[in-house]
């Protein structure tokens, strides 16, 4: 589809479900940076990863026999975090098919994310142990965060966070305790830079702006908060006498029917708040103003307990997981607007007879005074006049197409893999498809049958 001929002033969230996708254990799911896979983590230790073109499962992994929690994409796409139960964590290399890291914790994990600019680095909060900083390049190293006071242990409970997340560079990780703060800590001095008081009740999810520098936080007393964050280097380096701060703008709650929230998350734009439902017999996703706090829309699904939501980071298409196991893609069908790319353009609405002039493919004609006119030539000498009253000749027009869409690109990117395309790994059953015989086999003549047999490969084949 061609971009430049959606209208640009058309409302960014869906309107109903398009597609729906069986995996019968998926729980949670998330895109990719760019938007062209969907990955879901399984109840039964399995991690599938989704073609959004063709809506076909493109790669499997398995992860281990206990039940994931959640999962994180890299920034170029190629590394993928599934983390469980169990407290393991993997980060898988897409493009080998393998691990290229794996470090086992002594409780759960309850959430985790990929470093947006180094791949090699990822954030870890285990359920009864302090936040972790892994990084996996020239060896593995893990260090510990503390976010509770010197008197407390790192290894207990009360040193652990319940959520965390990066910021847009990556510079600070936000983590979310069980009593109701927010702790900004420097990636590479792991020093607490600042901290707020939300509530006395727990952080479930942190989720940042795509396009700003705000968070949102969701906690279990039904509400959700909209922080604006201000950090020394959140300007690239350019604000560097502000004084750190977490200040809440806006507080979002559901005043009617008091409901609670599974999961909050930033529209693609930055603009919108979507909150997932967390009822037993509902499936419905609230979809907030952020300037505003008012509800714009309300996006009702089947009777059936929603898991897990996630948001396109390019297009206004949404994924939510039921407790069956299916994926539900809510998107919008696009009006495309023919006039911005070709301007004085009409749309018809039904087919148009044209009538065809007697004399339109004449090469000569009979003027009304009696004269003989070449329609060649005629016409030869109106496109001169034409291109002298321009006063430019004609020439090529050279287009650039080596140029990067701003859209699809990232100035401030460097990492090597940002052109990475997963590749396609073909699966099928042998007993289904068996293997293909070789058309040429080095045959050894056998005086018991009439047959030849390869040494090497073990076919029979006939003679003719």
């Amino acid at each position: 589809m061609n971009r430049k001929l959606l209208d640009p002033f058309a409302p960014e969230y869906p309107e109903a479900i398009e597609a729906c996708l069986d995996d019968e254990y998926a729980v949670k799911c998330a895109f990719s940076h760019y938007g062209s896979q969907l990955a879901t983590a399984r109840s039964d230790g399995k991690c599938y990863i989704w073609d959004m073109d063709t809506l076909n499962v493109m790669r499997r992994l398995e992860h281990g026999d206990a039940a994931l929690t959640g999962i994180s994409w890299s920034r170029s796409g190629r590394y993928i975090l599934t983390f469980d139960e169990a407290g393991v964590c993997i980060l898988w290399d897409l493009k080998t098919g393998g691990q290229r890291a794996r470090v086992e914790f002594d409780s759960a994990v309850v959430s985790a994310r990929v470093h947006p600019r180094n791949s090699a680095q990822f954030i870890v909060c285990p359920a009864r142990e302090a936040p972790c900083l892994v990084t996996v390049e020239n060896g593995l190293r893990i260090d510990r965060i503390r976010i509770a006071a010197e008197d407390v242990d790192l290894g207990t409970k009360a040193a652990a966070g319940t959520c965390c997340c990066f910021g847009k560079k990556g510079r600070h990780v936000f983590v979310g305790t069980s009593k109701g703060s927010v702790f900004a800590v420097h990636v590479d001095t792991r020093a607490v830079v600042c901290s707020v008081k939300l509530s006395s009740s727990a952080v479930n999810t942190i989720a940042r702006n795509p396009r700003g520098t705000d968070i949102v936080t969701n906690s279990t007393d039904r509400i959700l908060r909209v922080c604006d964050v201000v950090l020394p280097d959140s300007a690239g380096g350019l604000m560097t006498d502000v004084e750190p701060s977490i200040r809440v703008v806006s507080k979002i709650t559901d005043s009617v029917n008091r409901v609670s929230w599974l999961q909050a998350v930033f529209s693609s734009s930055g603009d919108y708040i979507v909150a997932a439902v967390d009822h037993k017999a509902e499936h419905n996703m609230y979809i907030w103003d952020k300037a505003t706090s008012s509800l714009v829309k309300m996006l009702t699904g089947p009777n059936e307990l929603l898991e897990d939501c996630a948001v396109h980071p390019l297009r206004p298409i949404y994924a939510s997981i039921s407790t069956f196991g299916i994926i539900y893609l809510w998107t919008r069908l696009p009006q495309q607007n023919w006039n911005a790319f070709a301007p004085g353009f009409r749309e018809l609405e039904e087919n148009i007879d044209y009538v065809e002039p007697e004399d339109e493919f004449d090469r000569k004609v009979t003027t009304s005074a009696g004269l003989v006119v070449d329609c060649a030539e005629l016409r030869a000498r109106r496109e001169g006049r034409a291109s002298d009253g321009d006063g430019e000749e004609e020439r090529d027009v050279v287009i650039d197409v080596t140029e990067d869409d701003p859209l699809f690109s990232d100035s401030d990117s460097d990492s090597e893999d940002e052109g990475f395309v997963l590749p396609v790994v073909v699966e099928f059953d042998p007993d289904v498809l068996p293997l293909a015989v070789p058309s040429t086999l080095e045959a050894v003549p056998t005086a018991e049958d009439g047959q030849a047999m390869d040494v090497d490969q073990g076919y029979v084949v006939e003679e003719s």
